[in-house]
């Protein structure tokens, strides 16, 4: 490939540290003419090295995409594997020559190799490519992937949005499901996301969606339905009362939420259900 400012990293939640970093990448490029690179992995290493069961902020594909929209000309994906998690320090920095970077940027204290034994002393004493660093936050903040999942974790979407640099989402294409949000009188836009997508905790939530560009404020459960449903496999469903959910059948969408109204739990009969949406419906933030 053509010469290119490059980083490496995770990039779990393209965060405010994350994005100070892109910044700079974005910067130099045009500064040298240069394209802008990141070098990101699949799977995420947590999921490869400690817990399969890992399910990181964005999926793959959301995570790129919100790189690619804040102005990163091109991502490499690295298959994160058994070979490459025993890489030592040394030869990844061999195997980032190969990339042509004229400048390396990463943060101050980035660490690499097996055993995360390089250090960005190693990266300069190895590297081919000049390296700079980014100090990603200020001495009084702290952001970080895992902080972020904590937030959101715990229903705090303000203060997750504070460190995102904005609000969680999760993406997809509208399914048919079995329309029991019609037999409700609440017909739902459908998602599944993939079962490595992190969600936050079932249950029903006030969600802004965006759909070709127009945005909906609507009510969002996650979970199984277990008062109309006898499945396991957990969706989104969002109930946005001024669309008519049969026309939005394929389109994608995305799905931000704003706050947690109540836990999902399964109610005496869908009477019960239907009166309790009601009063979920109250007061949102139109």
């Amino acid at each position: 490939m053509n010469d290119c400012v490059l980083t490496i990293g995770k990039f779990e939640g393209v965060h405010l540290g994350h994005r100070a970093l892109l910044k700079e990448v974005i910067c130099r490029a045009k500064d040298l003419g240069l394209a802008s690179v990141v070098l990101v992995f699949s799977p995420h290493p947590v999921k490869f090295l400690r817990d399969p069961e890992y399910k990181p902020i964005f999926t793959e594909h959301e995570r790129n995409q919100l790189i690619k929209n804040f102005g990163i000309d091109e991502i490499i994906t690295l298959n994160f594997d058994s070979d490459f998690a025993a890489m030592t320090a040394k030869k990844f920095c061999e195997k980032l020559d190969g990339f042509n970077a004229r400048e390396i940027i990463v943060g101050y204290d980035y660490r690499f190799g097996n055993g995360r034994d390089g250090s960005v002393e190693t990266l300069r004493e190895n590297s081919n490519a000049s390296v700079r660093t980014v100090k990603l936050i200020s001495d009084n903040d702290f952001i970080s992937s895992s902080r972020i999942r904590e937030l959101l974790f715990n229903n705090k979407f303000d203060d997750a949005r504070q460190l995102l640099g904005f609000s969680f989402f999760v993406t997809g294409e509208v399914s048919k499901g079995r329309q029991l949000g019609r037999v409700l009188g609440f017909p739902t836009l459908n998602l599944y996301p993939p079962e490595d997508k992190y969600l936050p905790q079932n249950g029903v939530y006030e969600t802004r969606t965006f759909i070709d560009g127009d945005s909906y404020t609507g009510l969002t459960n996650i979970g199984v339905r277990p008062t109309v449903s006898e499945e396991t496999k957990i969706s989104v469903e969002t109930h946005i009362p001024e669309l008519n959910a049969d026309e939005m059948y394929g389109r994608q969408i995305k799905v931000e939420f704003l706050r947690f109204i109540r836990p999902e739990r399964r109610f005496d009969s869908p009477e019960e259900l239907q009166l309790q949406i009601q009063k979920d419906l109250k007061g949102f933030s139109r």
